[in-house]
């Protein structure tokens, strides 16, 4: 009897994982468009240089992963740096599918990688970094 309640706890603990990586993947994706609109009406109304533009997309991109992965690893009950690393790989993929329907052009190359790369690293920082901030831990 003991056995079945613990492989219940288990399958809902891995199903409130998932539930709660889709949840902060849309949350952090709600707050990125927010951010984007902000900047477009900074760049719009301001004499801000276009060479800025690239950079300043990709540290809200970075921003928004790391925050994800900070999110997921605090509902999780261990291991934040692999919710955070699941949490930013799954982030970049589905912005690389939304952007490659947009423009019409799959095409798994180096830019790809490179954004699976980033995805995963910042979303393990994040991961790292939701995991410690839910610690009770005192310091004195």
């Amino acid at each position: 009897m003991k056995l079945n309640n613990s492989v219940s706890d288990t399958q809902d603990k891995q199903s409130l994982d998932i539930v709660s990586v889709v949840k902060n993947i849309l949350l952090c994706y709600v707050l990125t468009l927010i951010c984007f609109l902000i900047f477009a009406f900074i760049i719009t109304y301001t004499n801000f240089p276009e060479s800025f533009v690239p950079a300043i997309v990709l540290i809200i991109t970075v921003m928004s992963v790391i925050l994800s992965g900070v999110l997921v690893a605090r509902a999780s009950s261990s291991k934040g740096w692999l919710s955070g690393a699941v949490s930013g790989v799954v982030y970049m993929v589905t912005l690389y599918c939304i952007g490659s329907l947009a423009f019409q052009s799959f095409s798994f190359g180096i830019n790809f990688i490179t954004m699976l790369a980033l995805g995963l690293f910042s979303g393990t920082f994040g991961g790292i970094v939701g995991i410690n901030l839910k610690s009770n831990r005192k310091f004195y």
